[in-house]
């Protein structure tokens, strides 16, 4: 019997950390409104700053004579302007997404995103209720309730 529960102790204490995904919800209020418009709003300012920037030196650049341009500044204009059109698709996904946020419903669930969470696996323990996703719900910042997501709906 002191056999028994040895071997228990020595399985048990062989753990192991995995990472999963938590699913973090939040109830739609009008806080968490203000919230995602905020933060969009200083997103939409950086990316201006960035823009602008880009412009600056996309102009300087081309001010150079042509005479010195090589082909190191030719690949560094072509960069340049890949950047810039990168920017302004963040500038026209940023307007898209300042629609949705004014037409998102109070008192609806919004997927604000997911995170890595980690877990500690022994032996015994069932991997797929340990893997399986969690989610977080919460309501102006405040968790409101950690569940397992399930895959029955």
């Amino acid at each position: 019997m002191a056999e028994t529960e040895k071997k228990k102790k020595t399985d048990k204490s062989k753990q192991l950390t995995l990472k999963r995904t938590v699913t973090i919800k939040v109830t739609v209020t009008e806080r968490f409104k203000q919230y995602l418009k905020f933060e969009l709003e200083q997103s939409i300012q950086q990316a201006n700053q960035r823009l602008k920037m880009l412009e600056e030196q996309m102009g300087r650049l081309k001010a150079g004579s042509s005479a010195d341009q090589g082909k190191g500044q030719a690949a560094v204009g072509v960069q340049l302007e890949s950047e810039r059109v990168q920017v302004e698709l963040s500038l026209q996904d940023f307007e898209k997404r300042r629609s949705e946020i004014d037409g998102l419903q109070m008192g609806s669930e919004f997927v604000q995103g997911t995170v890595d969470g980690f877990v500690n696996v022994t032996v015994g323990d069932n991997l797929y209720e340990k893997l399986g996703g969690m989610e977080i719900l919460a309501e102006d910042g405040i968790v409101k309730a950690i569940k397992p997501l399930s895959i029955e709906k």
